[in-house]
């Protein structure tokens, strides 16, 4: 039986290399939660919580008061009996992080980043052992300087950040296709920051897209609405548990579902609206949440799990950051992450803060 000798949390704070303007507000740093489990073998495991006030997730006053709690309720023996099971789809030795989905994220993503080292194989092929090696991604641009160079390094699909006046978000967005040419697929986020009477005006001008993200914040029958006019939908922050999904599904608001693991819970509820989704014939996408490595490397290890190919994930978010949490994070390489063949995350060593 693996016993685990010790718990540890760190808080650790992530300036991004410039802000990034959203329609809920601007991002210029990201305040997040490593969990490091250490087993008698000398392996560890590690897990990221990121929540992001006014975008998903709980409050980090939450996170944090979740996840000390769970260092007192995650004993050896809880932890020995759910590594000894061997299976990553047993649900988790804690009951109380249901309504932290990150703090939840994170415990998750620590236990089963010890049993996959434990098992010796990458977290993906733990989860299912005929995952995909590669998982493609999206870049993030904010004009057509930053959107031409994501395509020169390899990137076939871009996504841009649309707030404010739509007129002039359209007029940016055609920029940015002139710039890249028709060949590059482009979507845009407007993360629920339009009204109706805006919605529409940015629908009837943009140029062509692969998809509009979250238009609106929850206007269901609008989302319908725009996909009659060939425009495809996807939603985000509509979308936190199987209800939400089963009512978007209802109201045929959308083409495609973008999770977020972070703000699900990790990979067993994410695991549950992916099936959801696909049984409605949509497209899934995975994201971070602008969240460091340890995040991104796990969602990804999802995606690869779930064999999420169809379209591109937004992953590589990475270059948003200043500083990064582990010595050899995911990077992408002509608009692909690969996994890693090593036993877990496959991140190198956990950096120290400074």
């Amino acid at each position: 039986m693996v016993r685990v000798k010790s718990i540890e949390l760190h808080r650790r704070e992530l300036p991004l290399v410039r802000p990034l303007a959203t329609a809920r507000g601007t991002i210029t740093r990201r305040t997040v939660w490593v969990m490091r489990l250490r087993d008698d073998a000398g392996r560890e495991g590690w897990g990221e919580a990121s929540p992001l006030p006014g975008f998903g997730g709980e409050t980090g006053e939450a996170c944090a008061a979740a996840l000390a709690t769970a260092t007192t309720l995650l004993t050896p023996t809880a932890i020995a009996a759910w590594l000894d099971a061997g299976d990553p789809l047993r649900e988790l030795p804690l009951l109380h992080l249901e309504r932290t989905p990150c703090a939840r994220c994170a415990v998750e993503s620590a236990l089963v980043d010890l049993l996959a080292r434990r098992r010796g194989l990458p977290i993906a092929r733990l989860l299912n052992p005929a995952s995909s090696a590669n998982v493609p991604v999206n870049a993030l641009a904010d004009d057509p300087a930053s959107a031409t160079a994501a395509v020169a390094a390899g990137f076939t699909t871009v996504k841009i950040k649309v707030a404010g006046d739509p007129l002039a978000a359209a007029a940016r967005v055609a920029a940015i296709r002139a710039a890249v040419g028709s060949g590059i697929a482009l979507r845009t986020d407007a993360n629920g920051g339009w009204d109706d009477r805006q919605a529409r005006i940015f629908a009837a001008h943009a140029p062509s897209l692969e998809f509009l993200e979250q238009p609106v914040a929850h206007d269901l029958a609008l989302c319908r609405e725009l996909r009659q006019q060939d425009l495809r939908i996807a939603l985000d922050e509509s979308i936190r548990n199987e209800a939400d999904l089963a009512a978007a599904i209802a109201a045929n608001a959308c083409d495609v579902v973008v999770l977020k693991p972070q703000f699900l819970g990790g990979w067993q509820p994410t695991r549950r609206l992916i099936v959801q989704a696909r049984n409605a014939g949509l497209d899934v996408v995975l994201t971070s949440v602008i969240d460091g490595s340890i995040g991104r490397a796990y969602a990804t290890h999802l995606a690869a799990a779930a064999h999420l190919g169809n379209l591109a994930h937004g992953l590589a978010t990475g270059d948003r950051l200043e500083t990064e949490l582990t010595e050899r994070p995911l990077l992408p390489r002509n608009g692909t992450l690969t996994i890693p063949d090593q036993p877990g995350l496959g991140l190198g060593e956990l950096l120290e803060p400074g």
